[in-house]
C-alpha cells in the first residue's frame, strides 16, 4: 500500500513508498526513554549504579542493588515546539503538548538467610521508550504538484490494460473519482499535463500522537556485595497515529492562472499503527570497590507484530467555461496491513564513581546499528510481490543507517535528604554519513526520606530534519525542541 503523507521529525527525508517505509523504522529504534524522574535528572546514566526503576530497562543488574520493596509512578508532560520552512518560505512554528505516565512499577525486594545471595528481587511495572506527540505546520509556493504522482500512477495502469476500477483507491482513484484526471479526445490528461513544474502555493500540517512504552518482568540478584547480575524480559507496546493534510492552489486560479482551469485540491491522510513485540535484556555490575563501579548489558532484537490501519480523502476544484467547480470529498476504502519488523540488537558498557554518601558521577556507552532493522512482510501473506518489497526496504535500510554511539553522563550531589542532578545526552545520528549528535540536556532534584520520596526531573533536547508530503516533493525543513517534566512518586515498604 502507499502512502504520501510521510513523517520524519528526527531526519532526513521520507520517501514515498509502500505503507512501511525506510524511515518508519527510526520510530521503533531510536529511542528517547523516560522512566522516573531521578534517571532523567541524572541522563539516564544509571547503567552501573543501580537501585533506580528508570535504569531496569537499561541494565536489569540494578536491580539487585534494591534494599526494600517499593511502588513507584511517574506522571509526565511533554512539550514539543516544531519550527518548519519550506525553501524560501517564512518559517512556521507549532507547538504541542501531552500529558501522561513515564514510569509505574512496583520492586519486591528478598534477602536470603545465611547465604552468600544477599538480595534477590522481582521487578514488575512499565517504562516509556518513546514519545510521538508533535505538530507541524508549513506553507509557501514551489514547483511541482502531488497530481504528477496520481497521474504517473494512472497512465501506468491504463497502459498496462487496466481499466479505472484498477486504480489506486488511495491516490489515483480519488484523483479520477473527482475528475482531476480525464480523458480527453481518448488522450488521458490532466491539468498540469503541460506545466507539470508549475509554482504553487502549498501547505501541509501534521499531527502525531501516541507513545511506545515497555512492559518489564525483571529478577536479579546480589552476590556477596560485589556481582551483581539481572535479566528482564521486555515487551513494548506501541500505539501511533498520524493525521496530515495537504493543499495545493493555483496563486492565479481559473483560466487565467500558472495552470489553466486547477484552482485547488486537498488531499489528507489518516494512519493508525498498533502493535506488540519482545525482547530480553541481560547485565551485570560490578564493584570494583566501594567507590568504583563498572557495568554491562546486552539487548537482543525486539521482534514486533505490527498493524497498520489507514485511509485518505481528496477534494478537488477547477474552473472551465461553464464557471468555478468543487468536486464532492472523496473517501477512500480503509486499509489494513499486518507486518513484522525486527529492531536492532544494543549493547551498553557503563561505570560510575560514588563519592560516599555525598553523590555520584556516572556514564554509560551505547552502541547500536541501525542499519540491522529489518522488515519481514511475507509472515502474514506470503507472496513474490511482499518479498520483492521487503527485499528492496531491507537493502534499503542497511544503505541509509549506519551504527551509532549514544552517550549518556550525569551526577548527583546529596544535601542531607535532598538531591540534585545534572546529566547530558548525546544520541548519535543514524543517517549513514553523518557524525553529529542530538543534544539533550536535563536537570532534576528530589527529596528523600526513610519510606517516601518525591523527584522532579526536567530535559530539554533538540533536533532537526525535514518533512515532504510525496515523493520528490519540495522539501520542507524541521528544527524541532522538545521539553519533558516529570515527578515521580516513590513508597518504600
Amino acid at each position: 500500500m502507499k502512502r504520501y503523507f510521510l513523517l520524519l521529525l528526527m531526519f532526513g527525508i521520507a520517501a514515498g513508498g509502500f505503507s512501511q517505509t525506510v524511515s518508519d523504522v527510526l520510530r521503533y529504534s531510536y529511542l528517547r526513554q523516560g522512566g522516573t524522574a531521578r534517571s532523567m535528572g541524572a541522563g539516564g546514566a544509571f547503567g552501573a549504579l543501580g537501585a533506580e526503576f528508570g535504569a531496569i530497562s537499561q541494565n536489569p543488574a540494578g536491580l539487585a542493588m534494591f534494599r526494600t520493596s517499593e511502588l513507584v509512578i511517574t506522571p509526565a508532560l511533554k512539550f514539543s515546539n516544531t519550527e518548519t520552512q519550506l525553501s524560501n518560505g517564512s518559517p512556521y512554528t507549532d507547538d504541542k503538548s501531552a500529558f501522561g505516565f513515564d514510569n509505574f512499577g512496583m520492586v519486591f525486594n528478598t534477602t536470603p538467610h545465611n547465604s552468600e545471595w544477599k538480595t534477590f528481587n522481582v521487578a514488575i511495572g512499565l517504562n516509556r521508550q518513546n514519545n510521538y506527540h508533535q505538530s507541524i505546520f508549513y506553507e509557501g509556493q514551489a514547483q511541482g504538484s502531488i497530481m504528477n504522482e496520481f497521474f504517473a500512477d494512472a497512465r501506468n495502469t491504463f497502459a498496462s490494460g487496466g481499466t479505472e476500477e484498477d486504480l489506486y483507491p488511495f491516490g489515483s482513484g480519488l484523483a479520477w473519482n473527482t475528475n482531476a484526471i480525464y480523458f480527453q479526445n481518448d488522450s488521458l490528461r490532466y491539468d498540469l499535463y503541460d506545466n507539470p513544474n508549475a509554482t504553487l502555493n502549498r501547505s501541509q500540517s501534521l499531527t502525531t500522537y501516541g507513545r511506545m512504552n515497555e512492559m518489564i518482568l525483571s529478577f536479579a540478584g546480589n552476590y556477596d556485595e560485589k556481582l551483581m547480575v539481572g535479566v528482564t524480559v521486555g515487551v513494548p507496546f506501541v500505539n501511533y497515529r498520524i493525521e496530515g493534510e495537504y493543499n495545493e492552489d493555483d496563486p492565479a486560479g481559473g483560466l487565467n492562472g500558472n495552470v489553466p482551469y486547477f484552482d485547488r485540491l486537498t488531499y489528507t491522510e489518516y494512519l493508525r499503527t498498533e502493535g506488540v513485540g519482545v525482547n530480553l535484556k541481560l547485565g551485570v555490575i560490578y564493584k570494583i570497590s566501594q567507590a568504583l563501579r563498572i557495568g554491562g548489558s546486552f539487548h537482543t532484537p525486539t521482534a514486533l507484530r505490527l498493524t497498520d490501519t489507514y485511509s485518505n480523502t481528496f477534494q478537488y476544484a477547477y474552473e472551465d467555461g461553464s464557471g468555478p467547480v468543487t468536486s464532492a470529498v472523496e473517501d477512500s476504502p480503509e486499509g489494513t496491513t499486518d507486518y513484522r519488523l525486527r529492531t536492532p540488537w544494543r549493547a551498553m558498557a557503563s561505570a560510575a564513581l560514588v563519592i560516599k554518601k555525598n553523590g555520584f558521577l556516572s556514564a554509560d556507552v551505547e552502541w547500536v546499528d541501525y542499519g540491522a532493522n529489518r522488515y519481514n512482510l511475507n509472515a502474514q501473506v506470503p507472496s513474490a510481490e511482499n518479498e520483492r518489497i521487503e527485499r528492496e526496504l531491507n537493502n534499503e535500510i542497511q544503505r541509509k543507517y549506519q551504527q551509532a554511539m549514544n552517550v549518556r553522563v550525569g551526577g548527583e550531589l546529596a544535601v542531607k535528604k535532598f538531591r540534585f542532578r545534572a546529566g547530558v545526552n548525546l544520541n548519535g545520528n543514524p543517517e549513514e554519513g553523518m557524525d553529529d549528535y542530538n543534544v539533550g540536556y536535563s536537570v532534576g532534584a528530589g527529596v528523600r526520606g526513610n519510606a517516601f520520596y518525591l523527584d522532579l526531573g526536567y530535559r530539554r533536547s533538540t533536533g532537526n530534519g525535514s518533512v515532504a508530503p510525496y515523493a520528490g516533493a519540495p522539501v520542507a525543513t524541521t528544527d524541532v525542541v522538545s521539553s519533558d517534566v516529570l515527578m515521580t512518586l516513590g513508597f518504600k515498604f
